[in-house]
């Protein structure tokens, strides 16, 4: 199989494979490696630099600005449906810029991260614990390359749908360019948009698809934990401080975890918080364009977007609040081991053990509220409150009208 050949860690290795949880995030950290936000290599450090520039000058820093410039240049000869479909992405791309710049400054999180899914994989020693790591790094990296196949898919459809209308994707402001005075102005605007686009929806995937990278391998060792904790005390032919030293061992196998959470809560709380700010607005403008104003091609570009904002905080959320589960069933593996038997010492540290257990792994976006499926949900449902308020104050016919006044041609007397 060709796929196989070319990604074999979209693929789930055999038994005898060394476990590597780190693999979860291979392909998104070599993307993260194109965007031109690590440390340049030696041997193509000018290609890497020049590579950078570009990428980051038209992507990250131009792009948010060329949508603004392009509203005071000619914000009067956009259709509504332009109209909406240049916010929508324009508010996207101001996110997506935001969290580019934070990734960009806490990246090194990412690699301290690696490390310590090293020191993790060093307990995974049972056939059935190597195959749940395995299992977790396949599914790691289709996901990312979904997300990579969703985002280009949008990019490329409006590109497409809006050179059939004759008009560039976004209609951002250019020095020196008009895309109105000859066909390879157009053109040659059309193709600096997409490649903008290209830029920012690569971007984007790989500050939306991180941390679903990250907590898949946190969630498969937790399970593995529990069941380490479910089998403390079963062995009756270990002596008592074997018994203890295997308890403690457990105590900083579940520090390390922690000690993974705080690690990536800073990044995570950061792109997470910026991009639950604008996803409710986003997917307003989306849902009245697709309603309303726009044609065929326009609606699956449309939708394609809005499945793209979909992705950005829902699959985390969801994992939000599955480790809270997945905490619950740690507490519930170790009252569930052979405590009961054991001298006072092991039960006293099995109690405070226990407490410790209990305490849910939470993630806050930007130290403000809970990340969680509640407030993914809240979040959205200001999509449907900005809808509504158009519905109900015209504002889409008067658009309309104004829009279709401006295009009539006038009458000779």
């Amino acid at each position: 199989m060709v796929l196989r050949r070319i990604f074999p860690n979209m693929f789930q290795g055999p038994e005898s494979a060394v476990v590597e949880s780190r693999k979860a995030s291979l392909y998104l950290l070599r993307c993260i490696f194109l965007m031109g936000i690590r440390t340049p290599p030696k041997r193509f450090f000018f290609v890497y630099i020049l590579w950078s520039c570009a990428l980051n000058l038209s992507s990250t820093f131009y792009q948010p600005i060329g949508f603004v410039l392009g509203y005071i240049s000619h914000l009067s000869e956009f259709t509504p449906s332009q109209l909406l479909t240049s916010l929508q992405v324009a508010f996207n791309a101001w996110a997506c810029s935001t969290k580019v710049i934070i990734v960009w400054i806490l990246i090194k999180r990412l690699d301290r991260a690696n490390e310590m899914l090293d020191a993790l994989d060093k307990v995974v020693r049972l056939p059935s614990e190597r195959e749940r790591v395995q299992r977790t790094v396949a599914l790691s990296n289709k996901i990312f390359f979904c997300y990579m196949s969703l985002y280009l898919t949008y990019a490329s459809s409006t590109a497409f749908f809006a050179a059939l209308m004759g008009v560039p994707s976004f209609q951002n402001y250019y020095p020196v360019l008009d895309w109105r005075a000859s066909r390879f102005q157009f053109w040659l605007q059309s193709g600096l948009e997409y490649f903008a686009m290209l830029g920012a929806c690569f971007q984007d995937v790989c500050v939306d698809c991180y941390p679903v990278n990250y907590i898949l391998p946190l969630r498969a060792h937790m399970a593995i934990f529990a069941e380490r904790l479910r089998q403390l005390g079963s062995d009756l032919e270990e002596k008592r401080q074997q018994r203890i030293d295997k308890l403690v061992e457990c105590i900083r196998h579940h520090k390390l975890l922690l000690s993974y959470c705080d690690n990536l809560r800073p990044l995570v709380g950061g792109t997470i918080f910026v991009q639950l700010m604008v996803v409710g607005l986003v997917m307003g403008f989306t849902l009245i364009n697709i309603a309303i104003f726009a044609n065929f091609g326009s609606r699956i570009a449309a939708i394609s977007f809005m499945c793209c904002i979909v992705l950005e905080t829902t699959p985390f959320c969801t994992l939000c609040n599955y480790l809270a589960d997945d905490c619950q069933m740690l507490a519930d593996a170790l009252f569930e081991s052979n405590w009961i038997e054991q001298d006072e010492r092991y039960k006293k540290i099995v109690l405070q053990f226990l407490q410790t257990l209990q305490k849910p792994i939470i993630f806050l976006a930007g130290n403000f509220f809970t990340i969680s499926v509640a407030t993914n949900l809240a979040a959205t449902k200001f999509s449907f409150s900005v809808f509504t308020l158009v519905k109900q104050m015209n504002i889409a016919e008067k658009l309309a009208k104004t829009t279709s006044s401006q295009y009539q041609e006038p009458v000779e007397i």
